[in-house]
C-alpha cells in the first residue's frame, strides 16, 4: 500500500508533461477573433444608418436632376416650410445649391428617433447638416450640427 502512495521515481509510469506553445501560437485564436469582431463592428457602424443616408441622397439626386417637387415630397414641410420657402434654399439658384455641382454624404450620427446625416456641398465651406426620421425618412435641417452652419 505504500509502494502505491509513495511510487517509485525511476519504475513508476508517469504522465508526461506536455510541451507549452509559443506565444505565437497561443494568441492566433484570441488575436483572430478580436479580428473578427472589429470588421463586424466595422460594418455595422458603416451601414447602421444605410436608409437615411440612402433617403438623402435620392434627396440630393432630385435637386441635381431639377425634380423640385419630388424633392420637395421627401422634405418634412408641414404646413410651415411652404414650396417657395423650399425653392429659396434647394431651387436651381437657391442659398444651399447656388454654384453646386456636386453633394455627397459624407457622415451621419443616430439621435433616438432620426439620424442626423451631413451633406458635404462643393460650394460650401461646411457640410450641411439634415435630420431624417426613422420611421417615415423624411428630411428637414437639423438643430444640432458638430460642423458649423453654412
Amino acid at each position: 500500500m505504500a509502494d502505491k502512495l509513495i511510487g517509485s521515481l525511476l519504475h513508476d509510469d508517469h504522465p508526461i508533461p506536455k510541451r507549452s506553445r509559443a506565444w505565437k501560437e497561443r494568441l492566433k485564436v484570441p488575436v483572430a477573433i478580436a479580428l473578427v469582431l472589429i470588421f463586424i463592428g466595422g460594418v455595422a457602424y458603416k451601414f447602421a444608418n444605410f436608409r437615411e443616408e440612402r433617403s438623402v441622397r435620392q434627396f440630393i439626386d432630385a435637386i441635381n436632376g431639377g425634380q423640385f417637387d419630388v424633392a420637395y415630397q421627401d422634405w418634412d414641410a408641414e404646413g410651415r416650410y411652404t414650396l417657395k420657402d423650399f425653392m429659396q434654399d434647394w431651387g436651381k439658384d437657391g442659398y444651399y445649391t447656388k454654384g453646386m455641382h456636386q453633394a455627397r454624404v459624407m457622415d451621419s450620427n443616430g439621435k433616438g428617433g432620426s439620424v442626423v446625416v451631413y451633406v458635404s456641398i462643393d460650394s460650401l465651406k461646411y457640410p450641411v447638416a439634415l435630420l431624417v426620421d426613422k420611421e417615415t425618412l423624411k428630411i428637414s435641417f437639423s438643430p444640432v450640427s458638430k460642423y458649423p452652419s453654412p
